[in-house]
């Protein structure tokens, strides 16, 4: 395979990749599990907050 086509699979790549991805749902419904599975195909990072937080910090 040519450089140049390694080079545009690789951009294509990255530009399929979504810059934010939100994860909703009730307790004990495996978010965790799907956030880190998520987050190792994406090569993304965990940003983590639960509703305690949020209603502290929007008061």
């Amino acid at each position: 395979m040519a450089a140049s086509s390694v080079c545009l699979q690789r951009a294509a790549r990255r530009a399929m990749r979504p810059s934010l991805v939100v994860i909703l749902g009730a307790t004990g419904t495996g978010k965790s599990k799907l956030a880190i599975e998520l987050c190792q195909r994406l090569h993304g990072e965990v940003i983590s907050a639960d509703s305690i937080f949020m209603h502290f910090y929007t008061d």
